[in-house]
């Protein structure tokens, strides 16, 4: 089982932060998982669920810095209603910058051999961009893209130099419809699938809704999905003709509104 996964952008917002919530909110195991916001140009969660600014990301950093693989990532997380682990950036980039930096060069202490998963929100990646090193270090990474052409087109043109550095790549694309043969077909191999676009889930997970069962609402079901597969080991390649196994419903989420 993967202990970190990392999800990005190249552009377009298609909603890193809001997969990265639903991913971990319902990841498998005991253990579970921690959502750890390492957007260099500043997170949205502190904003979203009114989070004090400590603890968080200031304060992991300094502690890898100064304590190395030893400092305690629990130590350095916000519990959401429901549970769910928060290690959240500053909001604005003078601040974040500095943070993910420091945390991309010591990137052991956001692991530890019996404690959850780590889901890494990298936001919109660059190259030489410190949290590009994060990615390369994470167990599996998640390209996400918007159902759009020029942001297909984007990541197309990418793939190349992304799958050097990246060789567990994993494209998601966000919204729209058709088969994954189809996105295969525009892409390339390693696509996983679709995350739907889900306004009321997305909603949920900032803190601004409260619907019943929310883990049965679209997104919440297909981060389910995939994070059986990434926890499983599952590569797109395994899903040999092109369909997306049903998975059913998690029981619960990590979040409340």
């Amino acid at each position: 089982m993967p202990r970190t996964v990392a999800l990005f952008s190249l552009g377009g917002a298609p909603g890193v932060t809001c997969a990265a919530m639903a991913l971990a909110a319902v990841w498998p195991g005991g253990a579970g998982a921690v959502l750890v916001e390492t957007d260099a140009s500043g997170g949205d969660v502190a904003t979203w669920r009114r989070l004090q600014p400590d603890p968080g990301l200031t304060g992991l950093a300094a502690a890898a810095r100064h304590g190395g693989a030893s400092a305690d990532l629990g130590a350095h997380t916000q519990i959401l209603p429901g549970g769910l682990s928060v290690c959240h950036a500053p909001v604005t980039a003078d601040r974040a910058e500095g943070a993910v930096r420091l945390l991309s060069q010591n990137p052991g202490v956001l692991v530890s051999a019996d404690g959850p998963a780590v889901v890494l929100d990298l936001g919109r990646l660059t190259p030489g961009a410190a949290a590009a090193a994060l990615a390369t270090w994470a167990d599996e990474a998640l390209l996400l893209v918007a159902d759009d052409l020029a942001q297909l087109r984007r990541a197309k043109e990418a793939s190349e130099a992304l799958t050097r550095s990246l060789p567990r790549l994993r494209t998601v694309v966000v919204g729209g419809t058709g088969s994954v043969r189809e996105i295969e077909g525009a892409l390339g191999p390693g696509v996983w699938g679709r995350l739907p676009s889900d306004a009321r889930s997305a909603a949920f997970l900032r803190g601004e809704a409260n619907p019943r069962k929310p883990q049965r609402r679209p997104l919440l079901k297909a981060a389910a999905r995939l994070a059986k597969d990434l926890a499983e080991g599952t590569r797109p390649a395994d899903q040999a003709d092109g369909t997306e196994a049903p998975v059913p419903a998690p029981q619960a989420t990590g979040v409340h509104a």
